[in-house]
């Protein structure tokens, strides 16, 4: 039961992961709504005790944004 568990934790955790890596500015939509996205998925991410250096955060974001 406690591999279960753990194997439940790991799969979410990398969900969470992969919508941080996947994030997207999309150009139609207002910046500030999706930024306060990107902050949900980072929350969630520190909720589960998991960290991710600011540099990092900023550089996603950076290489997200349009180059408009």
């Amino acid at each position: 039961m406690d591999k279960k568990f753990k194997v439940e934790v790991a799969h979410m955790e990398k969900l969470i992961v992969d919508q941080f890596l996947d994030f997207k500015i999309v150009y139609l939509r207002i910046v500030i709504s999706q930024i306060q996205e990107f902050q949900l998925t980072l929350y969630d991410i520190y909720t589960k005790n998991m960290f991710i250096s600011e540099s990092f955060q900023v550089a996603v974001i950076i290489e997200k944004l349009s180059s408009s």
